[in-house]
């Protein structure tokens, strides 16, 4: 089946929306900590052992979670511990990343590791149909005969999350108005949950990576495209019906160039890299039509001033999206992926530094992280969108 939401929340607590709330915290407090005994997570959590018992029972019982072997009791006495952890015979986590150039999928255990994994390049140019042949090929190696809680799409473009569709994609017009959820539910007879490829990395930070534990962040991610998916109280932020979270097209420069999108100005259009590749090669930089932020964050170091003048530019253009979010909602972590990360410590502080200048003066300044493991957080948060939408929290 398509998974479908409601577009609106309530703001009051029910019961079961405490208990998916519950749910999600211990299943994140054990992805965190590792294997773990129920007075141990009940501690932790700062609940009783009933509380606790009633969270967990359940999840064993469906077989999601395992007991271990006993544990020695501890000098004080007591019964042993038996600590829990994921199922490795469970249910599986399946994965997609739909990009205009590339496929990429992977099948997950819900602990997060990646057990295969396998991609396709495609053509943008190429015809929906043979598209969605090469998706399917790609998912049937992945996940032909598993068992499936569900399966998580990162989709580049902008999407419409209650029906599975991609709504827009500007670099392979083709895939405008791919039901890619109702393609792939029918394929494997599993729930099937979609959305835009910024906020599926910020789900991969918060289930798996650099932002565990944060209940605010924002992860940024650079390349040919430019985008930036925010947690926000503990949850990631859609908009109505999944089609906000478009970041890289707020206008930055009312008399900047056209973006792809048709406006003037967007963020896109000065921090990306194909923005920076034509600087690079204005100011006549070695290698300026292949330039990477890894690439003159190099020759920076190398002490070329027209680099450390371009790298300093790219910074202050990517820190004006950044600070901007850091206004309105404060997001105060920022967890960078992509071509940015390739600079390496000095981009970084470039940034913390710049984004500081520009930001609210609190008693915290925002701090920039650096996630080197691009691809693995964004098949990850695939399968974070698996667990948030169908075990532990409704979305």
């Amino acid at each position: 089946m398509t998974r479908t939401t409601s577009s609106a929340r309530t703001r009051l607590l029910s019961p079961s929306t405490m208990g998916r709330s519950n749910r999600s915290r211990v299943l994140q407090q054990l992805l965190r900590d590792g294997p773990t005994s129920r007075a141990a997570l009940a501690r932790s959590l700062g609940v009783n052992r009933a509380t606790i018992a009633a969270i967990l029972q359940p999840l064993v019982d469906d077989g999601s979670l395992v007991e271990g072997e006993a544990l020695a009791a501890s000098p004080a006495g007591g019964k042993p511990a038996r600590p829990l952890w994921f199922n490795r015979d469970g249910a599986e986590l399946g994965s997609v990343r739909i990009a205009s150039d590339r496929l990429t999928a992977a099948r997950l255990g819900m602990d997060g590791t990646i057990r295969t994994s396998g991609e396709r390049r495609i053509d943008p140019h190429w015809p929906l149909e043979r598209i969605s042949a090469a998706l399917l090929e790609l998912a049937g190696e992945c996940f032909a005969d598993r068992t499936l809680l569900g399966i998580g799409i990162a989709a580049a473009g902008m999407v419409d999350t209650t029906t599975g569709t991609i709504i827009s994609l500007h670099l392979a017009p083709v895939m405008n108005g791919f039901a890619v959820a109702e393609l792939l539910s029918s394929r494997f007879d599993t729930p099937v949950s979609v959305d835009h490829h910024p906020r599926v990395l910020a789900l991969g930070d918060k289930w798996f990576g650099l932002g565990r534990g944060i209940d605010h962040f924002a992860s940024v991610y650079t390349g040919e495209a430019l985008g930036m998916g925010i947690v926000h109280e503990g949850e990631v932020f859609r908009g109505f019906h999944g089609a906000g979270g478009e970041y890289g097209h707020i206008v930055v420069d009312l008399g900047g160039a056209t973006c792809l999108c048709g406006r003037r100005g967007c963020w896109e259009t000065v921090a990306t890299v194909g923005w920076l590749r034509a600087q690079a090669e204005a100011r006549g930089l070695p290698g300026g039509p292949q330039m990477t932020c890894a690439a003159l964050s190099a020759l920076a170091g190398e002490g070329d001033p027209g680099a450390g003048e371009l790298l300093e530019l790219y910074a202050d253009n990517l820190v004006i999206g950044l600070a901007n979010n850091e206004h309105m909602l404060a997001s105060q972590t920022y967890i960078m992926h992509g071509d940015v990360v390739g600079g390496g410590e000095r981009v970084r502080a470039l940034l913390e530094e710049r984004l500081a200048a520009s930001a609210p003066h609190r008693d915290t300044p925002p701090r920039v992280l650096l996630d080197t493991s691009d691809e693995d957080t964004v098949l990850l948060g695939g399968g974070g969108l698996v667990l948030s939408s169908e075990l532990a929290t409704a979305y």
